[in-house]
């Protein structure tokens, strides 16, 4: 199902307006940060954030005094980061838009920059290319996307299993690949440079980050949305033995790791 803005899939946006997504991005408050240092984000300059979700990026930049849009399809999202910005005292524009048709026109600006956001748009190839359209020649784009290892891999692989691959997408993480963003970025970039990080989520137990992330992670949501009783219990297992064996901590607390790529390409000019 379509609606009118820019041909977004109504269901995936339900997929992010399920759960509280606020409430899983302000685990990583610090990969904003960490990113937009990595892009040299400087004050005056024109930053884009597709994807912003609840604007963790966006008031990154805007911290920086830069001049701030962020853009995302779901104004539920926006409103929170609206209210952010207003109670930090910080300048950015939020607007309603989809990544795959950008409502901006071409190098409009300086740098485009997504967190853990433009990796979930079905159709990469043009989410790129958007990307790449709206950043004049010499500007940059900034990602920071989940790799396929870690936490966020195997959850995503997990709900894949176990839904039968019902998105029919291609897999968020090929964005936390160098192979994947030489494809898409590289022919158009004088420079790409890439580094692989890892964020630990920690949590008092497995069950309470297995719930947590079933609550307010949308993706997770949805799939449980979808599951019967048996798939449900399946997928919970699953996530139970790796978040067990990859996450153990003293005083039974879990410290889980996830890659993610850190990636910064150079347009040529």
């Amino acid at each position: 199902m379509r609606d009118d803005i820019g041909g977004v899939d109504t269901g995936a946006r339900g997929t992010w307006a399920g759960g509280d997504y606020a409430r899983v991005g302000n685990r990583w408050l610090l990969v904003s940060e960490l990113l937009c240092e990595t892009a040299g984000i400087r004050p005056g300059e024109r930053v884009i954030d597709v994807a912003t979700g609840t604007g963790n990026t966006a008031l990154a930049a805007a911290r920086r005094f830069a001049d701030v849009t962020g853009v995302d399809y779901v104004p539920a999202l926006l409103e929170h980061a609206r209210a952010r910005a207003a109670a930090e005292g910080l300048e950015a524009r939020f607007e309603t838009g989809d990544a795959l048709a950008l409502p901006h026109p071409d190098g409009a600006f300086d740098v485009a920059v997504s967190t853990f956001g433009v990796q979930y748009v079905p159709d990469q190839e043009r989410a790129a290319a958007e990307l790449l359209r709206v950043v004049r020649r010499g500007g940059r784009i900034a990602l920071a996307s989940w790799a396929p290892d870690g936490f966020l891999g195997e959850l995503l692989r997990l709900v894949d299993r176990y839904t039968a691959g019902a998105s029919g997408d291609a897999a968020p993480t090929l964005w936390g690949t160098a192979k994947h963003l030489e494809r898409l970025l590289g022919p158009h970039a004088s420079a790409l440079e890439c580094a692989e990080r890892r964020w630990r989520f920690r949590f008092r137990s497995p069950g309470d980050m297995i719930g947590y992330f079933r609550a307010h992670f949308g993706p997770l949501t949805l799939a449980f949305d979808v599951l019967d009783a048996a798939g449900r219990d399946a997928l919970t297992a699953g996530l139970t033995r790796y978040v067990e064996a990859a996450g153990a901590a003293p005083g039974g607390t879990v410290e889980v790791p996830s890659t993610y790529l850190e990636a910064v390409a150079v347009l040529a000019p």
